[in-house]
């Protein structure tokens, strides 16, 4: 278990940040024509999973080498970990895309987690621009839409990534939740697949 004591709240204010270098950070999602990232109970059955575009976040991935997680997605991808020997556990990590990168949860409740995560607690956008300021590649997050909209009323998102996917979901969990006030994104690119999959990408 590992806690993430570096970025408590109790952090001195003579911190200062190397603000001549700061990471990219981007958040995206499949979203639905009305603006859901989850069905009704919870579904993702909807989501079309391109050929094309997944080669793409492929080689997307390569450039990243760290994950935000908020405590719901951390507990979900907890659950959907294989438990099995150490032998196909290693061939499951040379599998994953994700293996290479430093995993971040961030969470007010819990105590502790996973060997292979750090966990974030105290002030979000100090504990962010620090990590932003480290050398590193591109920064991701992987699900989460509290953590993302908390990013996003922060001013800390450089990059989003709507996947749209044509369905009407009618009810669900919205991508954007409590947005405190109106902020401006620039299309960077906007790219359509035989699939029906939209992708757009905005920087600020």
């Amino acid at each position: 278990m590992s806690g993430f004591s570096n970025f408590s709240s109790n952090q001195p204010a003579s911190f200062v940040l190397n603000l001549h270098y700061m990471r990219k950070l981007t958040a995206g999602f499949a979203v639905s024509l009305d603006g859901f990232i989850e069905g009704p109970n919870g579904e993702y059955d909807w989501i079309i999973y391109d050929k094309e575009h997944f080669r793409e976040l492929a080689e997307h991935w390569k450039r990243t080498d760290a994950m935000f997680y908020g405590r719901k997605t951390y507990e979900a991808s907890l659950a959907m970990q294989p438990k099995s020997s150490s032998k196909k556990k290693k061939k499951t990590s040379d599998n994953n895309p994700f293996a290479h990168m430093k995993h971040y949860v961030f969470s007010a409740t819990l105590d502790a987690v996973a060997d292979e995560f750090v966990l974030v607690k105290g002030d979000l956008k100090e504990a962010v621009n620090k990590i932003k300021s480290e050398k590193g590649n591109d920064i991701a997050v992987f699900g989460g839409a509290e953590l993302v909209s908390s990013l996003i009323n922060l001013d800390l998102v450089d990059e989003l990534q709507l996947a749209i996917v044509p369905v009407i979901l009618g009810s669900g969990k919205p991508f954007f939740i409590n947005i405190q006030k109106r902020k401006i994104f620039r299309l960077k690119e906007a790219k359509t697949y035989d699939s029906g999959l939209v992708v757009l990408t905005y920087e600020k």
